[in-house]
């Protein structure tokens, strides 16, 4: 069963590069690094056979595992003659024990009349063995080695190996990386390959064979993932042999279920040839090293809070579509249930509360609209859009209110220098004569009237007026003297 959590499309804010320069050094590592091993193999293979290694090393291997059992091998002993060159070389290269005792003389000393020849051949083989990159770097399971548990992660056995792994490489990197950074992601990686490294190691203690790939340590993204994401809701892809589909659920129930899947697989599946073991201990760690960061308060919590929000934004406009529905058809009370829970508890916002205006505008409730009008026009206008959208109602309202609208003069201010930047000077210059009746000499309101003079013909009549609103009402600003002057040297 394949379990996926789904990715989000990449932008230059969340592009992730470390996770991209690992799967490039894989790559890189597979396809030059190691592209030499099989020719390497094959050459050390053929001196092996060559030398007569095999006559003088496979009677002492028996004996080796007559004396040192391991019922896996059980089978296969009495094959060896009959397996190809390369895979016997392989095999005893594969086995420390064997190698320890071989090279300490302890199963052909000094004394064999064979031990001189054999030494030569012995060291010429070893020479030509050790030209295979994999073999110098790969971590086996009888050694506690520090570089080659960092080495072996970037190691793979072969193309289908290479790309499985690098495949969910990406479908978690974007995730993980994306709510750590690139430094805490790279360290969170290869702590976790080390510790689904020391995990195989402890399991598989002394075994015949060695550990190489990514698997482990992206094992451990999974781990980090659970985490990170903790209660929040997910999306995942799943399959199960002929079905699958897409599912929303809680983060960290795929721990128990990724945890679980693995540790199944190593009792069930024992001689797959895969490192259940390792990958069990990759998520461990992980989880273990996500925990950690949580704590410190590393993690890039905006990341993590996007889909939440994501799915909060639209269902939001989901609410406001279907109340712009209910409006349509002068429905206002269905209307204010959906729109009032907008208001009240998401951010605030210019469509939902001109949705209101036009609530309190169908009611016919004067008290109402005015409040409705004082909550649209208190909101900032980030743009020309909201600008138009704001003066929409405002123009709206002067139909209803002859009166005019009675706002606090800085939020007059405001509306009237929006009226200017979308080009409504007239509408603009309303408000300003408005404001110089109620709040004369009011910051701001002689630069006002300063651009609305410029935006008209100099000399027209329509300029004479607005230069004389800053003379009339703002005489105290750094503007009246200027004005004056302009307005005396015009006839």
């Amino acid at each position: 069963m394949l379990v996926l959590p789904l990715h989000r499309p990449l932008n230059r804010a969340n592009f992730p590069f470390a996770t991209m320069a690992l799967v490039v050094i894989n790559v890189f590592v597979f396809l030059f690094l190691q592209s030499g091993d099989e020719a390497a193999l094959e050459r050390a293979a053929d001196y092996y056979g060559q030398a007569g290694l095999a006559q003088i090393e496979l009677p002492l291997y028996r004996e080796w595992r007559e004396a040192n059992p391991q019922p896996k091998f059980d089978a296969v002993m009495p094959h060896l003659n009959a397996l190809p060159q390369e895979q016997l070389v392989s095999l005893l290269q594969a086995d420390a024990h064997f190698l320890r005792a071989l090279h300490d003389n302890q199963l052909i000393g000094e004394q064999d009349p064979r031990y001189a020849e054999w030494k030569q051949h012995r060291d010429e083989f070893e020479r030509l063995w050790q030209r295979q990159f994999t073999e110098r770097h790969v971590l086996r399971y009888s050694e506690l080695d520090p570089l080659r548990m960092l080495s072996s992660m970037f190691l793979h056995g072969s193309f289908g190996h290479l790309f499985g792994n690098m495949l969910f490489l990406v479908v978690l990197g974007l995730l993980v990386e994306g709510a750590l950074g690139a430094g805490v992601f790279l360290g969170l990686y290869l702590l976790a390959g080390c510790g689904a490294a020391l995990t195989a190691l402890a399991y598989r203690w002394g075994d015949v064979g060695a550990m190489l790939g990514a698997s482990g340590a992206i094992a451990g993204l999974m781990g980090a993932y659970c985490v990170l994401w903790g209660t929040r809701k997910v999306r995942v892809f799943w399959w199960a042999f002929v079905a699958f589909g897409y599912s929303r659920i809680t983060a960290l129930w795929l721990l128990p279920f990724w945890l679980g899947w693995e540790l199944f697989n190593l009792m069930a599946n024992a001689d797959a040839g895969v490192g259940f073991d390792a990958h069990a201990g990759g998520i461990v760690s992980g989880a273990l090293l996500a925990l950690g960061v949580r704590s410190l308060g590393w993690e890039q919590r905006e990341f993590l809070d996007a889909d939440e929000k994501a799915d909060q934004a639209k269902a939001q406009n989901d609410a406001l579509e279907r109340a712009l529905q209910h409006l349509g058809r002068l429905e206002t009370r269905q209307a204010l249930a959906l729109l009032e829970p907008l208001d009240r508890d998401g951010a605030p916002s210019l469509d939902v509360r001109i949705a209101l205006y036009r609530c309190a505008r169908y009611a016919n409730q004067p008290a109402a609209l005015r409040a409705a009008l004082a909550r649209v026009v208190e909101l900032p206008l980030a743009d020309a859009a909201a600008a138009r959208k704001v003066k929409q109602v405002v123009d709206d309202y002067r139909k209803v209110d002859a009166d005019g609208i009675a706002l606090p003069p800085p939020q007059q201010l405001q509306l009237a220098r929006a009226w200017l930047r979308i080009g409504a000077d007239a509408d603009a210059e309303q408000l300003a004569r408005e404001l110089g009746t109620r709040a004369a000499d009011l910051p701001g309101l002689a630069e006002l009237c300063w651009q609305l003079a410029q935006r008209a013909r100099e000399g027209s009549p329509q300029w004479r007026a607005r230069l004389q609103l800053i003379a009339s009402h703002c005489p105290r600003s750094e503007l009246a003297p200027k004005a004056a002057f302009l307005l005396a040297q015009t006839p």
